[in-house]
């Protein structure tokens, strides 16, 4: 557990809020000195409020009366969205890949996961990673080339069937390796494989592992981005810096994956609208991006999510946004 160690606290000497019930709030995240990590401890300093603190005025930066937030490390991000289902913790940090899995890709025997999104926190970039010395220029390309799919069922397979199909391809009609992660970049490193995708928070340590050895970014744009987009519940277009894992890397463009707040239906629906509204403040939205400069949190929630928006959240954030359907059901 990280416990906030600073209240956002409201100048001046307005009376303090007293007689508050203590509450507390979970939210799941990456492990500790990763970047879900940090975002989740900028998040928890924003929303808590401990009894006895001044009360809000003036539309500064104000957290929920009486609520102390803490963020809770798992050692496996792929962990956050089932202890957000199963209600051992209230809310999380995941990407909305694994929001979508958990929603539309269940585990045999498991039920589809009862997920809502509070809001979108930060983005990811997706990297499309092929040999240097290759002669490799689209992802079109990779007809016949060894191509790092992961293993059946995986993030990676998922992540790289829709890729190949976003640019006409099967994953037949390449030399599939189950790898992925270090795995992959070690092998792309190697040569043993031509290319790999991955999706991470920049600067990703498994795409510098690569990059370092000679690997190269591919940019993923035009009409297959498009199409990707509509097969991955990407936010929207993007860019990995120049320089991010090089000094020579030129900017690459590329889709932008968000990672989403979520809460399952352990969160208490008024508490959520408290949430939500504390989220929604522009006060305190913009001291989040005084405490983290890269969280830039330009929008709240997406017009087409992984998930559906929570109901408390309303229409505070101005948009009406769409859930992306699972396969052979509609958008709700």
């Amino acid at each position: 557990m990280a416990v906030p160690l600073m209240a956002l606290v409201a100048l001046g000497r307005a009376p303090a809020d007293t007689g508050l019930a203590v509450r507390y709030l979970r939210i799941a995240a990456d492990p500790s000195g990763e970047r879900g990590f940090d975002v989740g401890a900028a998040l928890a300093s924003m929303l808590s409020r401990p009894p006895g603190m001044p009360a809000c005025i003036d539309g500064r930066a104000c957290g929920v009366p009486g609520l102390i937030a803490l963020t809770q490390s798992l050692p496996d991000r792929r962990d956050i969205v089932e202890a957000v289902v199963s209600g051992a913790v209230e809310t999380g940090l995941a990407p909305a890949d694994r929001i979508y899995a958990a929603r539309c890709f269940p585990a045999a025997g498991t039920r589809p996961a009862e997920l809502t999104i509070l809001g979108e926190i930060y983005s990811e970039a997706l990297h499309v990673l092929v040999r240097a010395e290759g002669n490799l220029s689209d992802p079109a390309q990779l007809k016949g080339r060894r191509v790092a799919i992961g293993v059946a069922g995986s993030d990676e397979r998922r992540l790289a069937e829709r890729i190949l199909s976003a640019y006409g391809l099967r994953r037949q009609q390449v030399r599939g390796v189950e790898i992925g992660g270090e795995a992959a970049a070690l092998a792309l490193a190697d040569g043993r494989i031509d290319a790999m995708f991955r999706i991470a928070a920049t600067p990703d340590p498994v795409a510098a592992m690569a990059v370092t050895a000679g690997a190269r970014l591919l940019p993923v744009t035009g009409d297959a981005a498009g199409r990707l987009s509509g097969l991955h519940p990407f936010g929207a277009p993007g860019s990995i810096p120049a320089g991010t894992y090089d000094g020579d890397q030129p900017e690459v463009a590329t889709m932008m994956q968000p990672v989403a707040w979520i809460a399952g239906p352990a969160l208490d629906p008024a508490l959520a609208a408290q949430l939500t509204a504390a989220l929604a403040s522009r006060a305190n939205r913009e001291a989040l991006h005084r405490q983290d400069p890269d969280m830039v949190l330009l929008r709240p929630a997406a017009f087409r999510m992984s998930a559906p928006l929570h109901p408390a959240a309303g229409t505070r954030y101005g948009v009406d946004p769409i859930a992306m359907a699972c396969p052979g059901q509609k958008p709700r």
